[in-house]
């Protein structure tokens, strides 16, 4: 990832560099272009109208023209250079760089004709193919008179940006005259437009236009967020106190900027101007110019006002498109307030109160993801409330219990710290959780310890001894070939050469000694025995075990000079008998393993029915205290079944602790567990010493606590930051989960009940002017 950020930031460098070349580059050929530019010829003087028309471009500038008139041609180009936010950009025509007065951009062409005067180091348009600098400060000044009028609200028809509609004394043709005398209208469909009156906005109508808000609020969220996240680092430990109360105080600012209203005296809820115009309604499609595929549908009054409707206003079908209307819009954004007689926001927004949920289903949002966040950095909310409320309450010294009658009558509270000694035994887990796990045998949860209690009741199996002797420790006697492993260890020495050993090579080597399996014969009987017991192995699993010992194996008998497979257990079984070919066997390590989990395949068979008949007569642990945590209790560890032994099969057997899952031992060694700890050896001294993160008592009476070891007092502000953290984020969702259900479906009726008023309103035509 570094060598990736790294290559990125290189190619970013190396393309501003280029992009600055290209840059200096245009800049030198700009210089050259005006240094050859200034020999043109001189067509004509400029006059003293023109000048005066070029001052306002000219004083704020501090530039100066010449008089001379000079002829120029080429394509326009606008290029430049962008650098942390700033921009610097140049307008060239045939590479000369230009200013372009009042709206000479709008006629440039992909090859322009342009006359223009010297001015410093760029030439200055007064004439741009269809541009002309006068009429474009005519027309500038029509846009401004328009302008004011627009804003002040004056009554009176909007002045028209072209010079034949502006000219008022221009004489109208006989024929449009008699039509506008006998049609009041039709000046209207000429596309003139008329202001009636100006006011400003309603209250109703300011709170369309700004909402109810709540961005604000969820920043400050966010803000109060990220302080008790970095409250939680290890690195900011020294003022986590701080950080911590930044975040509440954040909090708080966020809550309260939640429920409390915007005040009216904001300056986005000043009241704005609002026209009342008249003219006709036109909707006219507007061809995007960067693409012609791309049309925009806007809907304009006469050809000078562009009108913005309310979104459920244009979904109706009688929109008076060509009609004369009567409009009352904002002077800032040209938004309908009103729209003939029937028409009004003021008047929807006080028959058809709005429901705000947007700002709860945002506010939703940033409570789950804070859930989320807070989950994957303290994922034990409970300790970290125990350590919180320690830190809060100032918590002193541990109390010390050293029996369970002592625990049970003044139990610690909750958030202190407790020390506790004593012998006890672990738990067996019978919910059945994790019998599933390790094929059905209750589990030893050394998590859970019983102090004082009764001791559980697990009663024997009854299993054959036939079978028992299939899973004692010296069933399969297996050496190591000593001949062959001279042999190998004698090649090694000689691959190596005298240099260093391998650590790695020796265990191979080690693992590819074969072993040889004496006394295979007392073995088989022993199969066949278990086999032919009626209590014993069943069929179908005595015929596995002798097809699986068949195939691990994999013996051979010589007949007649040649090596024949064994493929029969009759013909294993001949073979094996003493004083024959395969009384004892070599195998390597990895079959004998397959022989040794064949077997438990096939003593398990008949563990797991005795077992399954077994668990009901179980009788749990009662009584005492217990002691819960979310780390073993304790150091009580027992000794795994033929440890000690010093055949291959047990050797290097570990020590097992009664607590663990290990998935490889047989149900008869876990059933061994079970029994071993319902006896006095189950009775471990412990030591047991935290926080006090819950208690309480059981559905039989007994007292419990929960003891969290891992919980460290340095970390006590860290947890404060993640209880404050947890509270404001469940706050955020349980309350904006509610509200913003609420809501929307307030929001959902009021859709609909407007949509069927709307439906009942006539078109606000000629008929519905004011």
């Amino acid at each position: 990832m570094d060598t990736i950020i790294i290559v990125l930031k290189v190619g970013l460098i190396l393309y501003g560099i280029y992009s600055f070349i290209v840059y200096m580059s245009r800049r030198s050929d700009n210089r050259s272009a005006l240094k050859d530019f200034r020999n043109a010829p001189v067509l004509r003087r400029i006059t003293d109208e023109e000048k005066s028309a070029l001052q306002p471009f000219l004083m704020g500038q501090k530039l100066t023209v010449d008089d001379n008139v000079r002829e120029l041609s080429g394509a326009f180009l606008r290029h430049g250079l962008s650098t942390q936010g700033s921009s610097t950009e140049h307008d060239t025509i045939g590479d000369v760089d230009v200013l372009l007065p009042y709206d000479a951009i709008d006629y440039v062409e992909p090859h322009n004709q342009a006359l223009v005067v010297l001015a410093g180091k760029c030439a200055v348009v007064i004439r741009l193919n269809g541009f002309d600098l006068l009429e474009g400060r005519q027309r500038a000044q029509r846009q401004q008179a328009q302008d004011q009028q627009w804003k002040r609200g004056e009554v009176g028809a909007l002045p028209s940006l072209d010079e034949t509609g502006a000219d008022a004394g221009a004489a109208l043709p006989e024929a449009v005259a008699v039509s506008a005398a006998t049609d009041p209208n039709a000046r209207y469909r000429r596309g003139e437009v008329d202001i009636l009156n100006q006011r400003v906005e309603t209250p109703e109508e300011i709170e369309s236009r700004v909402g109810r808000g709540g961005w604000a609020s969820a920043f400050a969220w966010l803000l109060a967020f990220v302080l008790l996240w970095v409250a939680t680092w290890d690195a900011t430990q020294a003022v986590s106190v701080y950080l911590m109360g930044a975040g509440l105080l954040a909090g708080l600012w966020a809550a309260w900027l939640f429920v409390c209203k915007p005040p009216a005296t904001a300056q986005v809820r000043q009241p704005q101007p609002v026209n009342r115009v008249r003219g006709m309604l036109n909707q006219i499609a507007v061809v995007n110019a960067g693409n012609a595929s791309v049309q925009n549908v806007g809907l304009f009054i006469g050809d000078k006002l562009s009108l913005v409707l309310p979104s459920h206003w244009r979904t109706t079908a009688s929109v008076p498109y060509g009609e004369v209307i009567e409009a009352e819009l904002r002077t800032s954004d040209f938004s309908a307030v009103s729209f003939g007689d029937k028409w009004s926001v003021a008047d929807e927004w006080r028959r058809f109160r709005p429901a705000y949920w947007g700002r709860h289903l945002l506010h939703l949002v940033v409570g789950l993801l804070a859930i989320g966040a807070v989950a994957l950095s303290a994922p034990d909310p409970r300790g970290e409330a125990a350590l919180a409320a320690q830190w809060l309450t100032n918590g002193g010294t541990a109390a010390i219990y050293g029996e369970a009658g002592q625990l049970a009558d003044k139990p610690p509270r909750w958030g202190s710290r407790a020390r506790m000694e004593g012998e006890g035994r672990c738990e067996i887990d019978m919910s059945g959780r994790a019998e599933e796990h390790n094929r059905g045998v209750p589990a030893i949860d050394c998590s859970f310890v019983r102090w004082n209690g009764t001791a559980p009741v697990i009663p024997a199996l009854d299993i054959p001894p036939s079978v028992l002797a299939l899973a004692e420790p010296g069933f399969l006697r297996a050496t190591e070939n000593h001949a062959m492993a001279s042999l190998i260890a004698m090649l090694r020495m000689q691959q190596m050469g005298g240099q260093a050993s391998d650590p790695l090579a020796a265990y191979r080597a080690r693992e590819s000694v074969p072993l040889t399996l004496r006394g295979f014969d007392r073995s088989v009987a022993m199969i066949d025995a278990a086999c032919k017991d009626a209590a014993g192995l069943s069929p179908t699993a005595c015929e596995r075990l002798q097809r699986e010992l068949v195939r691990a194996i994999d013996a051979t008998v010589d007949k007649d000079g040649v090596e024949t497979p064994v493929n029969t257990w009759q013909a294993l079984a001949t073979s094996a008998a003493a004083g024959m070919e395969n009384a004892d066997l070599l195998l390597s390590r990895q079959q004998l393993a397959s022989v040794q989990r064949a077997l438990a395949q096939a003593v398990d068979s008949v563990v797991a029915t005795k077992i399954e008949a077994a668990l009901p007569a179980i009788v749990p642990a009662q009584g005492g205290v217990l002691l819960a945590s979310p780390t073993r209790i304790g150091n009580a560890r027992v000794q795994a079944p033929g440890e000690g032994s010093d055949d291959v099969s047990a050797a290097g057997a570990p020590v097992a602790d009664v607590a663990e899952d290990d998935t490889d031992s047989s149900l008869l060694a876990r059933w061994t567990r079970l029994q071993r700890n319902a006896t006095a050896e189950g009775l471990k001294p412990f030591t047991l010493e935290g926080l006090v993160t819950a208690s309480g008592k059981d559905t039989t009476g007994t007292p419990w606590v929960r003891v969290d070891q891992s919980l460290d007092a340095s970390r006590m502000t860290a947890a404060g930051a993640h209880v404050l953290w947890w509270l404001f984020a469940a706050g955020l969702v349980l309350v904006n989960g509610v509200l913003f259900a609420l809501r929307w479906t307030q929001g959902s009726r009021r859709r609909a009940r407007l949509e069927a008023d709307i439906a009942t309103r006539p078109a606000p035509g000629t008929s519905g002017l004011f």
